[in-house]
């Protein structure tokens, strides 16, 4: 089931997308919903974000492939709400950016609220799975290194495109993860290659924070590429869609 955030009828609402259709939600979203009455053609509904970020947080994971290192986690750290876009909206190419890149990432959405969940149980808080591109201004890394800590290289507006859907009922442990930049494929590789799977995830973030329904963890990538303006850039993972997003200069 593809469930979608999505503008129609002059307001914000959810419903589920069956091939060009899409359905009111029948019960809650996060109470085992289904398709009820169709309101319109997909082509006729604006595809939004599947979070309010307002009210939802998006909590990333860093370095979850290669090599672990002794490691008995990965990295966690968040993406500000203004980093939130959806569906063909602009990603904005920082004015002092020098070399910002895509990362294709599988983003877990919770379902129900989760706090020192066991690895055995977390899936059962786990709604579906949607596309992310963690962007990043890589060259940052180096610059912001110093007596403190800053993760301004992930936080700049726009910087975490998601959707197109949230897709239920599929293994995120194994989906393929491809990016492509101008219809070339740049990525290509599984979730099938985390170090720590979704269950692990779920489990070691609840541990620090409680997660609530709609929060959202993108699950790190396994490779990045370059991104520049005026490209289109598409990420796509199996069973969910396509996300597709164009990079724009700032002109603020």
């Amino acid at each position: 089931m593809h469930i979608a955030r999505f503008y129609w009828n002059d307001k914000i609402q959810w419903g589920i997308v069956e091939g060009d259709d899409v359905y009111a939600l029948d019960g809650g979203l996060f109470d085992d919903p289904s398709a009820d009455e169709r309101l319109c053609a997909l082509s006729d509904a604006r595809l939004l974000a599947p979070i309010d970020a307002h009210e939802n947080k998006v909590v990333a994971i860093a370095a979850n492939y290669g090599d672990k290192a002794g490691r008995d986690g990965p990295g966690i750290f968040m993406k500000q709400p203004g980093t939130v876009i959806g569906p063909e909206d602009s990603i904005i190419y920082p004015r002092i950016g020098v070399r910002i890149i895509h990362e294709a990432e599988v983003g877990i959405v919770i379902g129900k609220q989760a706090r020192h969940v066991s690895v055995d149980d977390a899936l059962d808080y786990v709604l579906g799975y949607t596309c992310v591109n963690d962007v990043s201004a890589n060259e940052l890394t180096n610059s912001d290194i110093g007596a403190g800590m800053s993760l301004r290289w992930k936080h700049f507006d726009t910087f975490c495109p998601l959707g197109p859907v949230i897709a239920t009922g599929i293994d995120g442990d194994n989906l393929r993860i491809q990016c492509r930049v101008n219809g070339q494929t740049h990525v290509d590789g599984s979730s099938a290659d985390m170090l720590w799977g979704v269950a692990e995830l779920v489990s070691w973030v609840s541990d620090v924070m409680t997660l609530y329904p709609g929060d959202i963890i993108p699950s790190g990538c396994p490779g990045v590429d370059e991104i520049k303006v005026g490209d289109a850039v598409e990420v796509e993972i199996e069973g969910i869609g396509v996300l597709s997003n164009p990079v724009v200069a700032d002109k603020d």
